[in-house]
């Protein structure tokens, strides 16, 4: 549940952060399920046997707003239900450790808890895919819906006939190799690379390839180093680095959700993103467990001659944000946590938008676990956010644009009072 203490409007799930989601802290996020279930189809006596699994997993929130659960769900409205996951893998295939799977199924690793953020190679989609030892290798398909750049979906003939529209997909392949080194310490380098492919939109022989559908490619290239400090401390760094329709990165996005404008030629040749994160977490004895997490995003359009892009497109974007989390083992069942960042973001040419944010989170913990990740939690939550002028002008956050906010209008400041249940299992 959430409450504004200044304004009557709802601001249940309404982030107050610049980049719309976790990234600079997520107590402000709405509610959600995300139930999975396992099938063991051959289910080995030890890890090395011959293995074979069905799993699928289901994400449940109400897109609205509003309570999720109530005597009719999200008061009546209806809530949204999707697979993200929905395979099938079996594992020791022929020779030790080789596993195949095909599906919808996550392919990613990296995580910062802190930000709910996916870095350097969140492909998770629909494919197949292989791995072996510290090799993965997968091809994945991603479909657009309504107005997509690159458009997905053309109309040939400006007629809703049959023959007249298209549909296309883009094809991803993706690889990535981890390399341990350090003994006990078990530190780590990961390489990852991707390959998009959209392909041109063709009908039979005789009709013109659509002016405004030519085949198009996107790459990718990054790394990360993980060195593991002891007794649980960590730091991770990455860069990501992608071309054309791969340039996905503008506030956290995947490679796949394709940025700003194309060139008057209709493809997104010279564009480019760049992604850099660092995550920290340190363990104060059975004192405290910090977190850190900082992230920069850079994506520059593909169009560069005046008047291959609609006026009003941006040619680039930028954002950034460095975060810190505190949780405090006050007492085995009482964890306190407190959270900082600053955050940062610029549309084009725009002036920068910043926003200093503050979380203060008592927080009661049944099992008595001395974790950050110990659950379940009951948490009380205010937040606090102070933005300048750009950003509550240009309303940069969920809760801006929730209360009002534009050029002059509204307040710099933004206050959440809030109280949650985490539990997983």
């Amino acid at each position: 549940m959430a409450w504004s203490p200044v304004y009557g409007q709802n601001v249940q799930g309404a982030s107050l952060n610049l980049l719309g989601f976790g990234i600079g802290g997520r107590y402000e996020e709405g509610d959600y399920s995300e139930p999975s279930f396992v099938a063991h189809v051959v289910k080995g006596a030890t890890p090395d046997d011959f293995y074979v699994k069905s799993e699928m997993t289901f994400a449940i929130w109400n897109q609205y707003g509003g309570p999720f659960m109530q005597p009719s769900s999200n008061g009546g409205q209806s809530i949204t239900v999707q697979f993200n996951q929905a395979y099938i893998e079996a594992g020791n295939f022929l020779v030790p450790g080789l596993s195949v799977w095909g599906g919808a199924k996550f392919f990613r690793e990296q995580y910062a808890p802190i930000g709910d953020y996916f870095y350097l190679d969140d492909l998770s989609g629909q494919g197949g895919g292989i791995k072996y030892g510290g090799l993965q290798l997968a091809i994945l398909g991603y479909r657009g819906f309504g107005a997509t750049t690159p458009p997905y979906n053309i109309d040939v003939n400006g007629a809703d006939v049959p023959g007249g529209n298209l549909e296309r997909f883009r094809t991803i392949f993706a690889g990535n190799y981890k390399a341990e080194f350090g003994g006990e310490a078990k530190h780590h380098v990961k390489v990852h690379g991707e390959f998009h492919v959209l392909p041109a939109a063709k009908l039979g022989e005789g009709y013109a390839v659509p002016e405004n559908a030519p085949a198009d490619f996107g790459g990718v290239i990054g790394a990360k180093l993980h060195l593991g400090l002891g007794q649980g401390n960590f730091s991770d760094t990455a860069v990501r680095f992608g071309t054309g329709i791969a340039n996905g990165a503008a506030g956290g996005a995947k490679t796949y959700q394709t940025w700003g404008s194309p060139n008057s030629d209709n493809t997104y040749a010279g564009s480019f993103a760049i992604e850099a994160v660092e995550h920290l977490g340190f363990r104060l004895g059975d004192a405290a467990a910090l977190e850190g997490l900082a992230t920069f995003h850079y994506t520059k359009a593909a169009y560069e001659a005046e008047g291959a892009a609609p006026p009003t497109a941006l040619e680039k974007q930028m954002d950034f944000s460095v975060q810190a989390n505190a949780t405090i083992f006050a007492h085995k069942n009482f964890h306190p946590v407190v959270e900082a960042s600053f955050q940062g973001r610029k549309d084009g040419d725009g002036d920068l938008g910043t926003a200093v944010k503050v979380s203060v989170v008592p927080t009661l913990v049944p099992t008595g676990e001395l974790s950050a990740g110990a659950r379940p939690h009951f948490k009380l939550i205010y937040s606090l956010a102070i933005y300048n002028d750009a950003a509550r002008d240009g309303a940069m956050s969920g809760y801006l644009q929730r209360v009002g906010a534009g050029p002059g209008v509204g307040s710099k400041v933004g206050q959440y009072i809030g109280a949650r249940t985490d539990w997983y299992f």
